[in-house]
């Protein structure tokens, strides 16, 4: 029995240690597997990255062009503001209506004696308002409605 125990025992250590080494290079496997898909996706990931930066430039090149643009837009823009003022006093000038009207027109200054004049006594109006019930009464109304 001895002999039965002790020549069974050996091989029961040599099974226990083909287990471990069995699990030891399955473990082996495992972690390998692991360093290959961390490897692999590294550079995915740093691909993602630069494109994400990439099209991040590629958009605040696009917005620099549009502004750009609208800058250019507003200095055209100023400069046809200006020609229109520039346009507008001389238009407006006395002289260049006075032109217009005498060549265009035909119109002439009167003379002395297409000249009336009148003549309005204010004194003599003002009297009979305050005096008559109707100016006084006129007077109140238009107090009133300058109210409104």
């Amino acid at each position: 029995m001895l002999a039965r125990e002790f020549s069974y025992y050996p091989e029961e250590t040599l099974e226990v240690k083909k287990k471990v080494r069995k699990k030891a290079i399955s473990k082996k496997k495992q972690n390998n597997s692991l360093l290959k898909l961390f490897v692999l996706t590294i550079p995915f990931v740093i691909l993602g990255i630069s494109l994400l930066i990439l099209s991040r430039y590629a958009n605040i090149t696009t917005i620099r062009q549009e502004l750009t643009e609208l800058e250019r837009e507003k200095v055209e823009l100023e400069k046809v503001r200006m020609n229109l003022i520039a346009d507008l006093e001389g238009i407006k000038s006395s002289a260049k209506i006075e032109e217009d009207a005498i060549t265009k027109l035909g119109m002439n200054y009167p003379t002395e004696d297409q000249v009336v004049y009148i003549s309005v006594n204010y004194n003599t109006i003002e009297n009979e308002e305050k005096i008559t019930l109707g100016g006084r009464f006129s007077k109140i109304l238009s107090f009133v409605s300058n109210l409104f």
